[in-house]
């Protein structure tokens, strides 16, 4: 695996610790070897998970530390692996031998280049999040725009914190269709690797180019703020429009639930 695709991971990975922090009432673990990050919703594969920082680490021991932390806080969780990947080949054969059942999928893509930007879709008015009314609107449109693949709504509630959706190396971007907030797309930059996430439309704003417009803009502002190559988990929603943009595939992101064994009353 190059460089750019392992650093990909370690963007997700740090990303996914800022993401947590956006909730106030999250707790979170990081080491050199691992992020567990535990959210206010108890879903178990969305606001609950497992990362592998250090390759190196043993799969046991990220699995016990990782039972470890959930239970406590009564929660089942999901561990993050890379289908494909030589450096995950331990983990999953862990988690497969543990009896752990492949709940998800999604491929990891990488772009190494600027996106070709496109005009403006009609009556499309382009923001950076730069407000708590922005912040709101922008979880706004997540809400809606994911609950087509089944996304709880109280996740998005609970993502209280505004000052995570700017920085030196982040940028969140909101447009409005006709008035309406309409598409959302945000990019996390480290590692050298531009991450994007939660890219997503209204329903009524789909088939109108917004996506791919939200996720250009995402991606070279990522690439403004020095980053060498971009980054995201796609849906399969996006899958096709990724493609179409020049995204290519390096592994499948495969996701693990472990639920906590309650005692009988």
């Amino acid at each position: 695996m190059s460089t750019h695709t392992r650093d990909a991971h370690l963007n997700l990975v740090e990303s996914s610790r800022r993401l947590f922090q956006l909730d106030p009432g999250a707790e979170v673990e990081a080491t050199a070897g691992w992020l567990f990050g535990a959210g206010r919703s108890s879903h178990p594969t969305i606001s609950n998970a497992a990362f592998r920082a250090d390759d190196d680490l043993d799969p046991g021991e990220l699995l016990e530390r990782a039972k470890a932390f959930f239970a406590a806080r009564d929660r089942g969780f999901a561990l993050w692996a890379r289908g494909g990947a030589p450096e995950d080949r331990d983990l999953i054969d862990a988690f497969d031998a543990a009896g752990l059942e492949q709940v998800y999928a999604m491929p990891e893509m990488v772009l190494d280049r600027r996106a070709e930007e496109h005009p403006l879709p009609g009556g499309v008015e382009l923001r950076r999040v730069a407000s708590p009314t922005d912040a709101a609107e922008y979880w706004q449109v997540a809400t809606e725009s994911y609950a087509s693949l089944g996304f709880p709504p109280e996740i998005f509630a609970f993502y209280e914190d505004h000052s995570g959706l700017s920085g030196p190396n982040v940028a969140a971007f909101l447009a409005h269709l006709d008035g309406e907030p309409a598409g959302i797309a945000m990019t996390i930059v480290s590692h050298g690797t531009a991450g994007i996430y939660w890219v997503g439309c209204t329903e009524a704003a789909r088939g109108r180019g917004l996506g791919r417009t939200m996720t250009e803009t995402a991606v070279n502002a990522g690439f403004d703020m020095g980053a060498e190559i971009s980054s995201l988990q796609a849906s399969p929603m996006g899958e096709s429009l990724y493609r179409k943009m020049g995204f290519e595939t390096i592994y499948e992101y495969r996701l693990f639930a472990w639920r906590p064994v309650r005692s009988r009353p």
